[in-house]
């Protein structure tokens, strides 16, 4: 195999894949990137069997052929290379790379050793501005479990119902619901991606404001962009009820100042306890007070305007739970959803954007007596 391409080009195809190359596997192939040359492109592949990432771009191929090559190494290779043409050629397992003055050699893997990449068997698909998923990616991953034992929790799950699609994460301490309006499909699927494959997904799409079209089946969802390609493997198990555990009823409403209130819990979880990160909420009709306490350190009072009008509340929350919500909602002002201090709260933005519904549920934690 004889290949020649710019430095530029192929920096962006392993930049596009390097990611999803595991650091430790027990396959030594799984630490290679699979490099195919045809008539005019090459196409690249990586895989830690979980999620596979495909990329194709246009090269010069004097002989086309295959071969696995030690990624990181590749990548580094690569990236420390001037902005100039270079030659790859492989003789057997041996991989020559040449530009200008520099010279490296490495030893491959034949392709015959590589996994299959996946194929998506049906072909059901729903087309996503690229805007849409990272904001769904963003506002939600973050309140997936990373608990093993509950495989299930550790997924996004996607729920695609006529024009609406629901991306959803909890761990049972938290929730976040995203829904939004999308082109309408006719078939009702439910997904459950790993978080692996959609952060990898939030970097495929970089800036880009294309469509991402998603394709699916029983096993794999593949995430389509341009000439890059993602496949993840579902995660099997079945995910909860969750609706069930929203408490909609919730009628006591506090409003605040989005930015306000983060500001204030930072500061105030200064002085959380280590284990708990608890801080106190008092909730009064024209206040929202906020407080710490950590025995042998110190302790932590702010007082922040909000509106109020239910009877006088105290309840603890977990300070980095509530920052990761408050820091995903992009309205000046908040809602916090109540009923009664040891209920799940619910908070939203005071005013939607676009035609998204955000939802977020949050656990309180028993304050001491």
């Amino acid at each position: 195999m004889k290949i020649s391409i710019s430095q530029d080009k192929i920096l962006s195809s392993l930049q596009s894949i390097i990611g999803v190359v595991p650091t430790k596997s027990t396959f030594p192939v799984l630490a290679n990137v699979l490099l195919e040359a045809t008539k005019d492109k090459i196409k690249f592949s990586a895989t830690d069997l979980e999620v596979a990432i495909v990329t194709e771009t246009e090269a010069k191929v004097t002989n086309p052929g295959a071969i696995t090559i030690p990624a990181r190494q590749f990548f580094e290779i690569i990236k420390q290379l001037p902005s100039l043409p270079l030659d790859i050629e492989v003789n057997e397992n041996k991989i020559a790379i040449k530009c200008d003055k520099s010279r490296f050699n490495l030893i491959g893997i034949p392709k015959d050793e590589f996994p299959k990449i996946p194929e998506i068997k049906k072909d059901k698909q729903i087309k996503l501005p690229a805007s849409l998923l990272q904001s769904a990616i963003k506002k939600t991953l973050f309140a997936a479990a990373n608990d093993s034992s509950r495989p299930a929790l550790c997924g996004v799950l996607f729920q695609v119902n006529g024009d609406k699609l629901r991306v959803v994460t909890t761990d049972g301490r938290r929730l976040a619901l995203m829904e939004s309006l999308i082109s309408p499909v006719s078939q009702k699927s439910e997904l459950l991606i790993p978080p692996k494959g959609l952060n990898l997904v939030n970097k495929m799409i970089g800036s880009s404001d294309q469509e991402i079209i998603l394709k699916f089946d029983e096993n794999y969802s593949q995430f389509i962009l341009g000439n890059t390609q993602l496949f993840a493997r579902h995660i099997e198990g079945v995910y909860p009820e969750y609706d069930k555990f929203i408490p909609w009823s919730n009628d006591k409403i506090v409003t605040v100042n989005t930015e306000i209130f983060a500001a204030g819990v930072r500061r105030v979880s200064v002085f959380s306890d280590t284990f708990t990160s608890m801080i106190k909420l008092n909730i009064k009709a024209d206040s929202l007070d906020l407080s710490s306490r950590t025995a042998d350190i110190g302790e932590a009072f702010e007082s922040l305007a909000a509106k109020y009008g239910g009877e006088e509340m105290e309840i603890g929350y977990n300070a980095n739970y509530l920052l990761d919500i408050i820091k995903n909602v992009e309205s000046d002002e908040l809602n916090i959803y109540l009923s009664a201090p040891l209920a799940a709260a619910i908070v939203r933005p005071s005013q939607e954007k676009d035609d998204n519904k955000l939802v977020y549920l949050i656990m309180p934690i028993r304050l001491p007596e």
